[in-house]
């Protein structure tokens, strides 16, 4: 068998420290400069390949070393026969990156075919480098590249281009334009397509690429839209609203959905944000939606619970839910019911905010809540008596409702449409409101269950730290 190093594992001695780093392995060794040196012969050696025996002759005194590595996988063993096949390929190194296995990675490696559209201006270049790297390909009419394994396609890319932006996407996205030479040279674009129809036979994480016209690239992994699928939901309980606000963060940032950023809206710093805080998600529909609180932890967590579910609703027209310990935190299915009664804001913790901001922007506004058949209540807003707004989210809690009261303040500071919210206006005649009366948070527990399955985006989310499990409604 033939011992070789990945050549992702990366190293650094801090005396007498070694540190080296595989994929998910961080290994520290104590030595001296001397071991130091023999210990990075072995690593270049195993770099390039070394049949077992010599190595242990060469290297007897670190025979339990080598061995540790490869239990570690920052070492592997192969077939000399397929290590000497594959040996000079340009995909060798993110098979080693993608695969714990990479003898197996290797071995669909070679059941590869890529299909080719005559159309697509690259097909000679992208045919040319897959041939000399022994993959098969052919140049036929189809209408986008494919990527088959024994004759099964695993993943098929489209080359689009949006904005200032060119991508190799698996999804076919909203308003893609052609793509030619003028755009992108055919032996850049190529090198994505090649790595991609490799990544993809051999990792879940199907790569997709975006290049803008300074060619920065960003690459994130194929999300094709929220499915049912089985997992271990870990059932975490301890509620860390910053956290859970970050794992849609890295959802958003490392996955190619419909939900593209956060605060990338193009008036996000010229936004007064004091004393509110803000923040913007925007949609490949365009859409952006905005949110601002004097408490960032309570906006996080208002986005978390709530927001993030209604965007993804609408992004891809699924009814979702949100649990914890079987307890329904929301639903994206709720309607309206019952009257109008004003809200007395000495009810909220933040009363005298609200009222000194009200104040200062010389607005006469009075609130007004309604029951929601699910729990919780929606909020209206009645300003100067000749405006009125419905926020379409129902709050479950005196948080939220603070939440939602501040955005409306701060949309109105910075002169935002309501159409970049969850704020619609509605004829204030229509309307029928009473006078005060006290809230009841404590019917938002009374909420009728219901049952869900769980997706594919309440698994990576899951992953990522996310303290709730998202349900897809049956």
């Amino acid at each position: 068998m033939i011992i070789k190093a990945r050549r992702n594992i990366r190293y650094h001695y801090n005396e007498p420290d070694l540190f080296i780093y595989g994929s998910n392995e961080k290994i520290k060794l104590k030595m001296s400069v001397s071991e130091y040196e023999k210990i990075t012969s072995l690593i270049s050696k195993a770099y390039q390949g070394s049949e077992e025996t010599e190595l242990f002759e060469e290297f007897k005194r670190y025979r339990k070393l080598t061995q540790f590595l490869i239990e570690k996988n920052i070492f592997y063993l192969i077939d000399p026969e397929i290590y000497d096949f594959h040996r000079s390929s340009s995909y060798l190194p993110w098979v080693e990156e993608h695969c714990l296995s990479v003898e197996k990675g290797l071995k669909e490696i070679r059941k590869i075919c890529v299909r080719i559209p005559k159309s697509f201006f690259g097909a000679t270049c992208l045919n040319e480098l897959l041939e000399e790297n022994q993959i098969k390909s052919e140049i036929i009419e189809v209408e986008n590249i494919e990527v088959q394994t024994d004759g099964e396609i695993v993943a098929k890319y489209y080359i689009g281009k949006k904005g200032d932006r060119i991508w190799v996407s698996t999804r076919n996205h909203k308003n893609f334009e052609e793509v030619s030479a003028e755009d992108i040279s055919e032996k850049l674009l190529s090198g994505f397509l090649f790595y991609s129809a490799i990544v993809s036979s051999v990792d879940k994480n199907t790569p997709i690429f975006n290049i803008n016209t300074m060619m920065e690239v960003e690459r994130k992994m194929a999300f094709d839209g929220i499915k049912q699928v089985d997992y271990q939901f870990s059932g975490r309980t301890h509620q860390d609203a910053i956290k859970n606000f970050n794992s849609l963060e890295i959802f958003v940032k490392e996955y190619d959905s419909k939900i593209v950023s956060f605060n990338n809206d193009k008036a996000y710093f010229t936004y007064n944000q004091s004393p509110l805080q803000i923040i913007t998600v925007q949609t490949e529909d365009q859409e952006n939606y905005y949110f601002a609180d004097i408490s960032f932890e309570r906006l996080a967590q208002f986005i978390a619970e709530a927001a993030f579910l209604e965007i993804l609703k609408n992004s891809y027209s699924k009814e979702l839910l949100l649990k914890q310990q079987e307890k329904v935190i929301y639903s994206t299915k709720h309607d309206k019911t019952g009257e109008l009664f004003r809200l007395d804001l000495s009810e909220l913790e933040e009363s005298e905010l609200i009222s000194s901001l009200l104040n200062q922007e010389k607005l006469s506004t009075n609130f007004y809540l309604q029951a929601c058949v699910s729990g919780g209540y929606y909020l209206y807003v009645v300003n100067n008596d000749s405006e009125a707004l419905i926020f379409r989210i129902p709050v479950r809690t005196a948080a939220q409702l603070t939440t939602v009261i501040l955005t409306w303040i701060s949309m109105y500071k910075n002169r935002v449409s309501v159409k970049e919210s969850f704020f619609q206006s509605i004829d204030l005649n229509e309307l029928q409101l009473k006078e005060d009366s006290s809230l009841n948070w404590g019917r938002s527990d009374q909420v009728k269950q219901v049952s869900g399955q769980q997706t594919t985006v309440g698994k990576i989310l899951d992953e990522n730290g996310f303290e709730y499990e998202l349900l897809e409604v049956k």
